[in-house]
């Protein structure tokens, strides 16, 4: 056998090759051979050689292939174990099949552009969202704007109009002067439920004055006249202090912290504005901070010049004065 074995090495390593590749296709669920038919077919020759029935040159080709089979069977059992190992990952599942997705539907021509002009778009309708309350408020809403076109008016500018109630305003919409300007006596009615003063709206004049804003009135060089709002606009308003740094309006007699807002928001900042004012502007910045008369607002001019040129008032000093002993 052992000289078998090195005379026909070869063929030994090719029977092993071609039973290591039946072995691993079997192992793989491929096509099995017949394994127990070659097992016996294999003890039955081995059996004639070994009890010496065939003798010679039988003898010799027996065994040859004896030892072919035993490479193949060799081959085979590796390969079957290869193959089981490979096989220890489960197969994956089918993919599921595709569910036929609904085609769009065609699409519809597109209709004309409308062109809008902006006095339409300030009166138009605009989905806002309603207020607490609204239903139960006699009148009609004014129909409101979700944003400003372009720079929101200074509401404040109407006399009867703080912060308070211009924010509350624009909560409703109304951004500009064009908008109070168009109210009806039902918007009015409405409106004066809203802010929770009735008649005032009327008393106040706000439409006259919306009217009178929003027009060619607007520009400062017109006057603005009126039983509610006179004199003329300020021709030297400013949206913002020089350098972010308003000069303390409260150092003028009489000029509180709430009539200095209303200063800043109608765009005085600095003593010297106040200072270069004239007779109808002067008018038009007492009605502007409810304290109707001229006289009053030339004291405080008086005072601002003074103030404006680096001096000092007997109010200013008291102020000040009272100021230091806070902070001590």
């Amino acid at each position: 056998m052992l000289y078998l074995a090195i005379q026909f090495a070869w063929f030994l390593v090719a029977a092993f090759a071609v039973g290591l590749v039946f072995g691993w296709l079997s192992g793989r669920g491929g096509p099995r051979g017949p394994v127990a038919g070659l097992t016996i077919l294999w003890a039955a020759l081995a059996a004639l050689v070994w009890f010496r029935l065939v003798n010679d040159q039988a003898a010799f080709w027996i065994e040859t292939a004896l030892l072919q089979l035993l490479a193949y069977a060799a081959g085979c059992l590796i390969g079957s174990l290869s193959a089981s190992e490979g096989e220890a990952l489960p197969a994956l599942a089918a993919p599921a099949p595709r569910l036929a997705l609904p085609q769009p539907a065609p699409a519809l021509p597109a209709p004309a552009k409308q062109v809008v002009t902006a006095s339409a778009r300030e009166t138009e309708p605009a989905l806002m969202p309603k207020v607490e309350g609204e239903d139960a408020l006699a009148g009609e809403r004014p129909a409101g704007l979700p944003t400003a076109h372009g720079a929101a008016d200074n509401l404040k500018l109407i006399k009867g109009i703080g912060l308070q109630n211009e924010g509350r305003l624009q909560v409703l919409g109304i951004w500009h002067f064009s908008q109070i300007a168009a109210w009806t006596p039902e918007n009015v009615d409405w409106v004066g439920a809203y802010l929770a003063f009735p008649g005032r709206i009327e008393r106040e004049e706000w439409v006259k004055q919306a009217a009178a804003l929003a027009g060619p009135a607007a520009d400062a060089s017109v006057p603005i006249s009126g039983a509610a709002l006179e004199g003329k606009r300020p021709g030297n308003l400013l949206p913002a202090a020089r350098g972010g740094k308003p000069d303390d309006l409260g150092l003028i007699n009489g000029v509180g912290p709430a009539i200095a807002e209303k200063l800043n928001g109608l765009g005085i900042w600095h003593f010297d504005q106040i200072a270069a004012l004239g007779p109808d502007e002067l008018r038009f910045l007492a009605h502007h901070t409810d304290f109707p008369g001229r006289d009053v607002a030339e004291q405080w001019q008086a005072e601002a010049k003074i103030l404006a040129a680096g001096g000092q008032t007997e109010h200013s000093r008291a102020v000040k004065g009272k100021r230091g002993k806070r902070k001590r």
